[in-house]
């Protein structure tokens, strides 16, 4: 009897463990195919979100060079604008192939919408693991932005100069912006009403004494010069800094008062070259272009003024001038 129930016993825990191994591996079954799910969702996930990335580039790309071109006049219509959103678009994905959607236009301000397209034209994107799941075999992906384009309104002088209205040509011909218009200069002594003129060439509007020699400027306010002399922050590093560079400088439409005592009236900003200069203090490269233009010693710029779009996050957009610059934002 005891053997009967030995035996019982031995057979009924052998018959619990082949179901235990029998129940680990279905549910191992089970949780390879979850996790072979997350896997696949995981890549396909990546894939999608690196495919927006490159779609979210072009979009910006296109938005950006669209408002770069409208604010200097040219390629603002659907029809011209196209042909740039899809190049870029195509430039900024992986496999060479986006779809770009044409341009809208409103206002001031462009959107571009660019969206999947492979290289077999397709207007969506395969998948590598979702249909083993169940999931769709395809998926479309789109990116849009937009960029809005104006003169600038304020923002940071590099270089805290500002010149008179009157001495801006735009025809590219050299020229120099001496202190003081010590020869050279394009502003004659009365205009047409018979009022006085400001001053040609350009003065010096302080820095905001950081180190940086900038100064914030805004079109429509009046700023305080510092006389004749280099501001404080404005050393020789800064100065190097300028050869053959292009920046933004406030131009003035009034002046009152002299010396540290003068105030300029801004009226704008418009784009420099800069080919030489020559200040106090031996700060100098090119100096003879600046003497030769003024006849003799002064201090001032030489170059020339150019149409000029600027990216600077740092400038804000106000409403079309005549100095030939823009400013451009990109919005979303």
């Amino acid at each position: 009897m005891r053997r009967l129930i030995d035996h019982l016993e031995s057979f009924g825990a052998s018959r619990r463990a082949d179901g235990e191994r029998g129940a680990v591996a279905v549910l191992t079954a089970l949780s390879m195919v979850v996790l072979l799910g997350f896997v696949a969702l995981a890549v396909d996930v990546g894939l999608l979100y690196a495919e927006r990335a490159e779609l979210q580039s072009g979009a910006d790309a296109a938005a950006l060079a669209i408002a770069g071109d409208c604010g200097q006049g040219v390629n603002c219509t659907e029809a011209l604008a196209a042909p740039i959103a899809q190049q870029l678009a195509d430039e900024n994905a992986g496999d060479g192939k986006a779809a770009a959607s044409v341009p809208v236009f409103e206002g001031n301000t462009v959107r571009t919408t660019v969206t999947t397209r492979d290289k077999s034209g397709a207007g969506s994107l395969a998948l590598a693991f979702a249909p083993l799941i169940g999931g769709s075999e395809r998926a479309t992906v789109s990116a849009t932005a937009s960029a809005a384009w104006g003169a600038p309104l304020s923002g940071i002088a590099i270089w805290p100069v500002a010149f008179a209205e009157c001495e801006f040509d735009l025809s590219g011909t050299p020229q120099a912006l001496t202190l003081g218009a010590k020869g050279g200069t394009l502003c004659s002594t009365y205009d047409s009403n018979g009022d006085l003129n400001p001053p040609g060439g350009f003065g010096w509007i302080g820095d905001d004494k950081d180190g940086s020699c900038s100064q914030q400027v805004s079109v429509g306010s009046q700023i305080q010069s510092t006389g004749t002399s280099l501001p404080q922050d404005c050393n020789a590093a800064l100065a190097e800094q300028l050869k053959n560079r292009t920046i933004l400088i406030p131009v003035y439409d009034d002046k009152v008062g002299q010396g540290k005592n003068g105030y300029y009236d801004i009226s704008g900003w418009a784009a420099f070259h800069i080919e030489g200069y020559t200040f106090t203090g031996n700060v100098s490269w090119n100096p003879e272009k600046v003497t030769q233009s003024c006849g003799g010693s002064c201090d001032g710029i030489y170059g020339r003024f150019v149409r000029f779009t600027s990216f600077d996050e740092g400038f804000t957009i106000g409403p079309p001038s005549s100095f030939g610059v823009s400013v451009v934002d990109l919005r979303e």
